[in-house]
């Protein structure tokens, strides 16, 4: 049986998309009726609000879309420059981001909100990009329904059963985002702005586990000092002889 990493792991990426479907009810019921995890919308919007020569409303779409092609940027660089750290730091930053957000008192803009959410959705959407085997999104589910009606339709015709498993793991993964924006409708109307601590709460034991699989990763350190010329953990009495 393949091994996969734990970021590809069921428990991360259902995490994720738990966070994303709350993220969408957040924002659409607590900050400006605007739907950040994904652009499809906000550009429609703002090509209308042009249109109607309301600028206001325009730039109001135009922040968030710009907030998401930062973040894709960003983590197309993390993801070079950190290569499996990337996932961590973006975890990471989701907890971080998300604790503060919702200690901001309610008089200020639900622009610091909605461009924060674009923008680390989109860190998510492009670092979060394969469950074992199975490319996905954890913060939009349309290519999401796609793949599973594809793959459950292929897999029935063909009689595969890995087109039949991962055709559930596309729809585990819609499970996991409609409870999430459920529980972010729930919350929202009790807690208010608190409510995106449970989005840190949920990521928190990933990024802990993450860490501790990360660490399990790597190559024993050799105990042994390294003699001089000889790069540390190199063994010089290979090149003997």
């Amino acid at each position: 049986m393949k091994k996969y990493p734990f970021e590809q792991s069921f428990y991360v990426f259902l995490s994720f998309a738990a966070v994303g479907g709350f993220l969408e009810a957040y924002t659409f019921l607590l900050h400006g009726g605007v739907f950040c995890n994904a652009q499809t919308g906000n550009l429609v919007l703002l090509t209308l609000r042009l249109y109607e020569r309301d600028w206001g409303m325009a730039a109001h779409y135009l922040y968030s879309i710009l907030a998401y092609l930062t973040g894709i940027l960003v983590s197309v660089f993390l993801s070079r420059a950190m290569r499996g750290g990337a996932h961590i730091a973006v975890t990471a930053a989701e907890i971080a981001a998300f604790a503060g957000l919702a200690f901001l008192p309610e008089r200020i803009s639900d622009w610091y909100t909605y461009v924060s959410v674009a923008f680390l959705c989109a860190l998510q959407y492009n670092v979060f990009t394969e469950c074992r085997g199975a490319a996905l999104s954890t913060t939009f589910c349309t290519n999401n329904l796609r793949q599973a009606a594809v793959n459950l339709y292929r897999g029935a015709a063909e009689k595969d059963a890995a087109k039949l498993k991962k055709s559930g793991v596309y729809a585990l993964v819609i499970l996991f985002f409609a409870l999430g924006a459920l529980l972010g409708g729930f919350t929202a109307d009790r807690l208010g702005n608190y409510s995106i601590l449970l989005c840190s709460a949920i990521l928190l034991p990933v990024c802990i586990l993450m860490i501790a699989f990360g660490r399990k990763k790597q190559p024993p350190k050799d105990p042994r000092p390294a003699e001089p010329g000889e790069a540390p953990g190199e063994d010089s009495r290979a090149n003997v002889g």
